[in-house]
């Protein structure tokens, strides 16, 4: 390969490793593996040798970024994805070799990893997630607290800090949005109500005012009666752009 496409394509991963630190330090851990799975799978994809040492040193600034995101705990206590990737060893390995190494050595890291070890900023999006998913069951801060493995205080201020808003309004907005989203199929109130878990129509009602500026049934059917021409944002009021983007 000549040397400027040589620099070229380094230039382009470094430029993609950047991207998924970002990633990472943003998303769940449950989603960490797949992330790296699909760096590793354009590292494959480079034409040619990268420049001695290169894959080496940017795998070994991902382990520890990794490190830190999970570093709540000691450095005695935890389970360091940069031991165990063990870089003495890994430098005698072609580049192909080598990312199945990392990989290796972060399924196993990935499995001895606890849900507590993980820091602030990561419990927050751990949480959010399971929000997510989860807004139509019955979620207290009790079970939010076990899940992350945080007391409820430490867990509060970690999430409000990070989102700026409190577990309970992320809650609501997360219930009201796919409110919104049923309504806009036609569903009755009351259905609706049942579907994203809120208990109280009165507090229902007062909340989704205050978020959409209209009654859940003047919303549904201000956007079932609308002429159909019009484009989704002139048939109804503006779903607010969500707090989890």
């Amino acid at each position: 390969m000549p040397q400027h496409a040589e620099c070229l394509s380094w230039i382009t991963l470094l430029e993609t490793r950047d991207r998924l630190i970002e990633q990472l330090r943003h998303d769940v851990p449950s989603a960490w593996r797949d992330l790296i799975r699909d760096f590793l799978d354009d590292v494959r994809a480079i034409p040619g040798p990268l420049p001695p040492g290169a894959l080496l040193l940017l795998l070994a600034d991902l382990a520890r970024e990794l490190d830190r995101l999970a570093a709540r705990e000691s450095a005695a206590q935890r389970s360091q994805l940069l031991a165990a990737f063990d870089l003495r060893s890994a430098s005698e390995l072609t580049g192909d070799a080598l990312c199945c190494h990392f990989e290796d050595a972060l399924q196993q890291w990935c499995n001895r990893l606890e849900p507590g070890a993980l820091i602030p900023e990561v419990q927050t999006h751990r949480i959010a997630d399971y929000i997510d998913r989860h807004f139509a069951e019955p979620i207290t801060l009790e079970r939010l607290s076990k899940l992350s493995g945080c007391c409820s205080r430490q867990l509060s201020r970690a999430f409000r800090s990070s989102m700026r808003m409190s577990i309970r309004e992320y809650l609501q907005a997360a219930r009201i949005d796919q409110a919104v989203a049923r309504l806009r199929q036609g569903d009755k109130v009351e259905s609706v109500l049942a579907t994203v878990g809120w208990r109280g129509r009165k507090n229902f009602f007062r909340h989704f005012k205050n978020r959409m500026g209209t009654t859940p049934a003047q919303y549904r059917d201000s956007w079932m009666t609308a002429p159909r021409h019009l484009d989704r944002s002139q048939r109804s009021p503006r779903l607010p752009q969500s707090v989890r983007s």
